[in-house]
């Protein structure tokens, strides 16, 4: 990356990845490697064949640096922010006004949702944790209990998106 350039999206970018990853019991240090890690993605990606950048270069680099961050997270056993201060969050990358809308309304879509189905949504679908554990959290008998009641609040959710 030209050193103009990659200058920029560090100075535009790196304040919103520092933001998150301290708001989400790191550091600035942590904050740095994170950020770091997300354009050594980003580098490794765009030299792929068939790579298309199909958002903004801000966008795409802290969705990198996010997902990068709750991994560890997750795996050092650290609950994450609530989703729900994210998208609230007026510090996020720009985005286009239809997006912010459709994110508003996934979140107005789960929050109707109701128990169980919002902490099987939001755990599997934001934070990655397995059915194996969700179905622990929720005191299912096993893992294809969660994962049928997933499906289930899965279509409840698509058929509540779709009435708009």
């Amino acid at each position: 990356m030209d050193d103009l350039i990659l200058r920029a999206v560090y100075k535009e970018v790196y304040p919103m990845v520092e933001k998150y990853v301290i708001k989400n019991n790191g550091s600035s240090d942590d904050a740095k490697d994170v950020f770091q890690d997300a354009i050594y993605l980003l580098i490794k990606k765009a030299g792929q064949e068939g790579f298309e950048l199909t958002s903004k270069l801000s966008t795409f680099l802290f969705g990198i640096g996010k997902n990068l961050w709750l991994k560890k997270l997750t795996k050092n056993k650290i609950d994450p922010k609530s989703y729900e201060a994210e998208i609230e969050d007026n510090n996020l990358p720009e985005e286009d006004f239809t997006q912010l809308e459709r994110k508003k309304k996934v979140k107005e879509c789960i929050e109707a949702l109701g128990e169980p189905c919002k902490t099987i949504i939001v755990q599997f679908y934001y934070f990655k944790t397995s059915m194996q554990e969700i179905a622990k959290m929720l005191n299912y008998t096993n893992a294809n209990n969660a994962k049928n009641q997933k499906y289930k609040c899965f279509l409840r959710l698509k058929k509540m998106m779709l009435k708009g």
